[in-house]
């Protein structure tokens, strides 16, 4: 069923903020707890600049949330459709300032329940100064990016792959690992996380 086109945008700072302050924490307890930089937290919920998925990835693990928190929308169902024509863009995040660039995350899995696996469907758009700011990152599970539009550099470890469209790469999520933006114009990527369930 089309349900016709639906922007549900969500800044994620806030809702980070949010989630924080419903724990009881500080800034600085969330993040130690998330292994980031107290003023790098602080700046992703002002929203001076957007988080990285494997940023975004860090915090959920300190709240001890699912990734898939940030995204959820309407009822759960053991299932998840999105027609092209729904154009859901259910996360997008962008600076404060208003500068037209960030990360536009469209979850291609936001209905179903119990996910193992968060698909999205990525537009990072130049400059991407938080890419670059970002240390490699690890976490549990496996992440899978194909590269639809532009330009990506995947680091694994000391290794380096400039991947275009049509170039895909799957890996463990437990090797440091960041994902930066190259070439002039936005990029753009289907990725696939898989997180194991917590026990």
């Amino acid at each position: 069923m089309n349900t016709g086109s639906s922007d549900t945008s969500l800044h994620v700072g806030e809702k980070i903020k949010r989630l924080r302050q419903g724990a009881g924490w500080s800034v600085e307890q969330l993040a130690e707890r998330a292994g980031l930089e107290s003023d790098e937290l602080e700046r992703i919920e002002r929203e001076m600049f957007s988080p990285t998925l494997g940023v975004l990835t860090k915090i959920c693990d300190g709240l001890g949330v699912r990734l898939g928190r940030f995204f959820d929308l309407g009822p759960r169902k053991y299932y998840a459709l999105v027609r092209s024509s729904d154009e859901k863009v259910v996360t997008r995040v962008a600076s404060k300032d208003g500068a037209g660039y960030g990360y536009e995350y469209t979850s291609l899995g936001f209905e179903k329940r119990e996910r193992v696996m968060e698909p999205f469907l990525i537009t990072i758009s130049p400059p991407s100064d938080a890419s670059e700011m970002e240390k490699p990152s690890t976490h549990d599970g496996e992440e899978f990016i194909y590269v639809l539009e532009g330009e990506l550099e995947i680091q694994l470890q000391d290794e380096h792959f400039l991947l275009q469209s049509g170039d895909s790469i799957y890996y463990d999520a437990s090797v440091p690992h960041r994902v930066l933006h190259r070439g002039q114009g936005p990029a753009k990527m289907l990725a696939v996380i898989h997180l194991p369930r917590k026990t």
